[in-house]
């Protein structure tokens, strides 16, 4: 029985830059993104918390 010879047949399509495009938008978004948070005084470790709480008192105690 005698074998058949294959062929290698390579199909290249050509992609759009559609995907580029969408990877430099995610890219921009991000980093505008990250310019607001950090010059938006998300991460500022200086902070003021003051908490006030008044109980009232227990009964029997004066």
């Amino acid at each position: 029985m005698a074998q058949k010879e294959h062929d290698t047949t390579v199909i290249r399509t050509g992609g759009g830059g559609a995907g580029w495009f969408i990877a430099a938008v995610l890219a921009v978004i991000l980093l505008l993104g990250g310019y607001f948070l950090l010059t938006g005084g998300v991460f500022e470790t200086q902070r003021s918390v003051d908490i006030d709480v008044q109980l009232p008192a227990a009964e029997g105690q004066q």
